[in-house]
């Protein structure tokens, strides 16, 4: 006597693909690879492709360079336009997988730190950033829409 398969089969052996489907996102990725490689296809298309991809992500790099002193995600805005850039280039791909070690050896060396150590580096790194903002509202000045306060005028701003 044979057992049933279905009956002896665990009950959820069927990946979420066969119960949910695929998922969106994957067909929209197949078919910008399809188009991509349509546009590599011929030399011309190919170099317009790759000069508006290096432009584009070149000025993105750049902007994030712009924000880095600023408060906000000036080094986020900067790997994501290494990371456009590296769908097309070589040194890009090469910087990319730098930047990421290094900061992955960063991460590691400073939770290794003691308490004490982090905060003073966290410390250092919050006066670097207010010293940046005081300088940039210097330069620029404080805009018309916020309230006038004491602090201001001890900080020299208005």
């Amino acid at each position: 006597m044979h057992p049933d398969p279905p009956s002896s089969r665990p009950g959820r052996w069927f990946s979420r693909h066969h119960r949910q489907g695929p998922r969106p996102w994957r067909k929209l990725r197949l078919g910008f690879l399809r188009w991509r490689q349509t546009v590599l296809a011929n030399p011309h298309t190919a170099r317009l492709y790759r000069t508006i991809v290096g432009g584009l992500g070149t000025l993105i790099v750049l902007i994030g360079l712009v924000l880095v002193p600023l408060p906000g995600p000036g080094w986020l805005i900067v790997i994501i336009g290494l990371f456009i850039i590296s769908s097309e280039f070589q040194w890009a791909r090469r910087l990319l997988h730098f930047v990421r070690v290094n900061v992955e050896k960063w991460t590691r060396w400073i939770m290794a730190q003691r308490l004490w150590v982090r905060w003073t580096v966290g410390a250092v790194t919050a006066a670097f950033v207010a010293v940046v903002v005081w300088g940039v509202l210097k330069v620029v000045g404080l805009p018309d829409w916020v309230p006038d306060l004491p602090i201001f005028e001890l900080l020299s701003l208005r």
